[in-house]
């Protein structure tokens, strides 16, 4: 049995190398950076809580993870307010490529506000933190075959999503800048 000095340490020894793609993950579920640090701040808690009834050392990474989407899943409605948060229209913007950089941020997290807090959490560790199926595999309980169809059908939500804001708003030009004529033909092919 561990004192609890040697327990600390250990634990901020496992910690130390997860910090940054932690606040990161958590920054980009969230989608606000303030909201993003207390839920990571959240989660430590329930980690350093539990940290004694962890039996591998191995599998901390892994079982890191799922406490913070536990306790994100758990904290949603208070997330609500952020996950459809815009960025205002009439904002100064320096020029054309950084406007259009933002609108198409603020599309993007709305497409991504329309997923499941645990469809979120896959989507963004797998799409913008590029962990592997095996990794997600291990956090989420399911076969490597199990995560890629249900990622394949997050982005066909999120696709439709987009395709129904450019139906409804009549732009001529997709999120990237890319005329919906292009769009359409990328999804037959597909």
């Amino acid at each position: 049995m561990r004192s609890c000095s040697q327990q600390r340490d250990h634990f901020y020894e496992l910690l130390k190398p997860e910090l940054p793609r932690l606040q990161a993950f958590c920054r980009k579920l969230v989608g606000d950076p303030e909201q993003g640090d207390d839920l990571m701040q959240d989660a430590l808690y329930d980690a350093w809580k539990g940290f004694g009834r962890l039996r591998k050392a191995a599998a901390f990474k892994s079982w890191l993870y799922q406490i913070v989407i536990n306790r994100y899943r758990t904290k949603l409605r208070q997330f609500k307010k952020w996950s459809g948060r815009t960025v205002p229209l009439t904002e100064n913007v320096v020029d054309e490529k950084q406007s259009r950089v933002r609108v198409a941020r603020d599309r993007l997290n709305h497409a991504m506000a329309r997923l499941s807090a645990q469809d979120r959490s896959l989507v963004t560790l797998h799409e913008l933190e590029g962990w592997s199926y095996s990794e997600l595999a291990a956090i989420f309980g399911r076969s490597p075959g199990a995560l890629r169809t249900r990622l394949t059908r997050c982005r066909h939500r999120m696709r439709e999503t987009l395709e129904r804001y450019l139906e409804t708003t009549d732009e001529g030009s997709s999120i990237i800048g890319v005329p919906k004529e292009c769009v359409a033909v990328k999804q037959e092919r597909s």
